[in-house]
């Protein structure tokens, strides 16, 4: 078998024999290599598409909030009279 490496993937809870809950009980998979960076490819590209959906989603709050400062800016908050 292939030694591999053990990577922390989860915290789980156990029953016990008693019927008691052990909690916070480290789950482990065994891969086969980790990249330089100390993860495995998959792990990275996960980290890689959750970053870019962040971003996104980010770039879009700042634009809002600078879109709602010009309106503010120009006068024009929405409330106008007629």
């Amino acid at each position: 078998m292939d030694k591999g490496f053990l990577q922390k993937v989860a915290y789980i809870g156990l029953r016990n024999a008693d019927g008691s809950m052990m909690l916070n009980v480290p789950l482990y998979v065994r891969v086969s290599e980790l990249n330089k960076n100390g993860v495995t490819d998959m792990q990275e590209e996960v980290m890689h598409r959750i970053s870019e959906a962040m971003i996104r989603r980010h770039e879009k709050q700042i634009s809002e909030y600078m879109a709602n400062l010009k309106k503010g800016a120009d006068g024009n908050d929405g409330n106008d009279a007629v």
